[in-house]
């Protein structure tokens, strides 16, 4: 972005065009006069044009080239077990989760297993509230529940991670199953990052409302609400995939989906949509009991 500076002098010639002799910007006014000199006013068009296309070639030697994306290899290729990251995003709203059954390790998050009636090998949650509602709801009788240790829950049977690192649920979900369960293949479902707009669809730049399976219901913002900033997730995320070269990152998006550029930068990080997501599915063995 150009500097205040330029921005008046381009704002005062765009006044000057329009036959005004006083600019606004900022919220303040001034003189034209006091951004463009008398040569520059006897053109008014002129100064313009020229003055954008300064602006514009200033603005471009500034911001660094976007790095490409690498290729990626969307086949079928697992390191070890297979452990499925289940995210509340609303892209995974028409995948039946029951598919991962005896397919490999599941880790689920927050209301998951009260909402939707799914059960998870675990579940993770970091709010602290929400753990207590968990808590007095007894799911912790009937999974391995993981949160942080942080005051508020005496509950014993909850799995405390030795140190809060202050994440969020996703990330900490994939970190603990990258670090305490030792999973170098992991799939991410629901993990959509930006918003959505008003037919659904998940765009980075135009979903404006909160993209959640669980908006409107008890312990979630109301259905209505403007998304949620994805730049902590993201960077969370970042960090796994830094942290565990090594380990497959397999995104699993919508046909018109797509993640954020910092994550797809990274070759770890492999972005598949559902019909390829099936196809892994019907290649893994049947999970060992």
């Amino acid at each position: 972005m150009a500097g205040r500076r330029a921005q008046w002098r381009l704002a005062a010639a765009k006044a000057a065009v329009q036959g005004k002799t006083t600019v606004t910007l900022f919220g303040k006014s001034g003189d034209i006069t006091a951004w463009l000199n008398p040569e520059q006013l006897k053109d008014p068009k002129k100064t313009l044009a020229e003055l954008e296309k300064i602006t514009k070639l200033s603005t471009k030697a500034i911001l660094p080239p976007a790095e490409p994306i690498p290729p990626k290899d969307t086949e079928y290729k697992p390191e070890g077990d297979v452990c499925f990251i289940i995210a509340n995003g609303e892209s995974r709203r028409n995948f039946d989760l029951n598919k991962l059954k005896d397919k490999g390790y599941i880790v689920g998050m927050n209301v998951l297993p009260v909402v939707e009636d799914f059960w998870p090998d675990m579940l993770v949650s970091v709010d602290i509230a929400t753990v207590k509602w968990l808590s007095e709801r007894d799911v912790p009788a009937r999974l391995e529940h993981w949160s942080y240790p942080r005051g508020g829950v005496k509950d014993p049977r909850i799995k405390r991670i030795a140190k809060d690192w202050g994440w969020s649920s996703g990330p900490t979900a994939t970190r603990i199953a990258l670090e305490y369960k030792r999973f170098k293949t992991l799939y991410i479902l629901g993990m959509d990052f930006f918003g959505i707009t008003p037919d659904g669809t998940v765009d980075e730049k135009k979903g404006n409302k909160l993209n959640n399976m669980y908006k409107g219901k008890e312990r979630y913002r109301k259905a209505n609400s403007d998304r949620t900033y994805f730049g902590n997730w993201m960077n969370q995320m970042n960090t796994n995939t830094s942290n565990h070269p090594n380990a497959k990152f397999y995104h699993v998006v919508l046909e018109n989906q797509r993640s954020p550029n910092k994550l797809a930068q990274k070759t770890n990080w492999i972005d598949i949509n559902y019909s390829i997501f099936e196809e892994h599915l019907q290649k893994m063995p049947k999970r060992a009991s």
